[in-house]
């Protein structure tokens, strides 16, 4: 069963990945011909419904479990399939599949990091599955651009969201065989949904609140995220200018970061049970802040490959080790809307920085910004190494 939830960790980021860049961006840019403003524009809607989609997704969990919220999110895309097919092209069409694509996409993710805890309570097994997602998400992140990219290579923008029946179809069959074999105490459900959704969002809020491993587990989201690429908005001024190389330089880069994210998640599971700590998971932050520093610090390309490697293991190693550790650090009947709010922290850290890049970059230079911002990662999480030390875990 846990093999069945990975496929479907893939199919519902494949589907997401193709239609995302080549499929939305692409046939805003290229077949209508948008400016900058049109294209950020659905960018920051995506963004926000995300939030939105997070939130809901994490307490519909706590509600009735992950299994139904998984189905239905997969099957979200078929409907933004079908926007782009029976509607005109506009921007008004692709705002309606930007919202779509948000809400499934955001729904489907918290699913399944939260369903794995719903499957069994052993941790070395939790490390396994956790990192194996992982390793998903980061093979589909390849696969879906490349995909998509062949397609509208071969016809036009348009087609890449024919993926989508592709991949929701046989990722609903999936999800509906999945069962869940660990539940929670639920309260009953004489509220209205409403009104039942928000407080099950604010327990989830007060949960993390109250609990010192989990707001550390927020923190690591946050700056973990800024690391890896919260001012990616700067990163192709700092090739040109900075490193003094051609574009094909950002794929090379960008494909090292990522076959290091895929090194990492498979070493996640190598990690000794009592070795999956909190100060270790902290270490794993200094460690990609280094990772970031060494990228951006010189203008020396091959320094900059080897700090993206350094940087992809350990955000690789982050991430599933920082999933097994909420899942051991929350109440189960609490843990959609605690997995919500953590990717709430992710989302944040990658947006708000955008809106902030183009002031500091023109006050402090490019290069400047990109090392201040991975060395601040670099030193908080040294920070959080003693922080989490006094922690008391679950």
């Amino acid at each position: 069963m846990c093999k069945r939830l990975v496929v479907v960790c893939f199919l519902n980021q494949l589907g997401f990945q193709a239609a995302y860049f080549v499929g939305i961006i692409g046939c805003a840019t290229y077949a209508l011909g948008a400016d900058a403003v049109g294209v950020s524009v659905l960018v920051f809607v995506m963004n926000v419904v995300m939030l939105v989609g997070y939130s809901l997704a994490g307490a519909l969990i706590d509600a009735m479990g992950p299994r139904p919220v998984l189905a239905g999110a997969l099957a979200g895309p078929l409907a933004a399939a079908a926007v782009m097919f029976v509607a005109p092209l506009s921007m008004a069409s692709l705002l309606a599949v930007s919202v779509v694509m948000g809400l499934s996409g955001a729904a489907a993710s918290t699913a399944v990091e939260t369903f794995p805890r719903y499957l069994t309570a052993d941790e070395p097994t939790l490390v396994r599955v956790n990192s194996l997602a992982s390793v998903a998400t980061f093979a589909a992140v390849i696969a879906g651009p490349l995909l998509a990219g062949a397609i509208a290579g071969a016809a036009d923008n348009r087609l890449v969201f024919a993926v989508l029946p592709l991949t929701s179809v046989p990722g609903v069959a999936a999800a509906l065989t999945l069962r869940e074999r660990v539940r929670p105490k639920r309260e009953g459900s004489g509220d209205e949904p409403v009104r039942s959704l928000f407080s099950r969002i604010a327990d989830g809020v007060r949960a993390c609140a109250e609990s010192p491993a989990l707001i550390v587990l927020f923190l690591v989201c946050f700056l973990g995220n800024l690391g890896f690429g919260a001012f990616d908005s700067l990163e192709s001024l700092f090739y040109r200018d900075v490193l003094r190389v051609g574009a094909e330089w950002m794929g090379w880069l960008t494909a090292i970061v990522g076959v290091g994210a895929t090194v990492g998640s498979l070493l996640a599971p190598r990690v000794p049970p009592k070795r999956v700590t909190l100060p270790v998971l902290c270490g794993l932050l200094v460690l990609e802040g280094l990772g970031a520093v060494l990228y951006t610090a010189t203008p020396l390309v091959w320094c900059a490959a080897a700090g993206q490697l350094v940087l992809g293991v350990a955000n690789g190693m982050i991430m599933p080790l920082r999933v097994t550790l909420t899942q051991r650090n929350c109440e189960l009947a609490s843990l959609g809307s605690v997995s919500a709010l953590m990717r709430v922290g992710i989302s944040v850290s990658g947006t708000l920085p955008l809106l902030a890049a183009p002031f500091l970059a023109e006050a402090l230079g490019v290069q400047a910004v990109l090392v201040s911002a991975s060395a601040l990662v670099a030193a908080t999480g040294a920070v959080l190494v003693v922080v989490a030390r006094r922690v008391r875990e679950a």
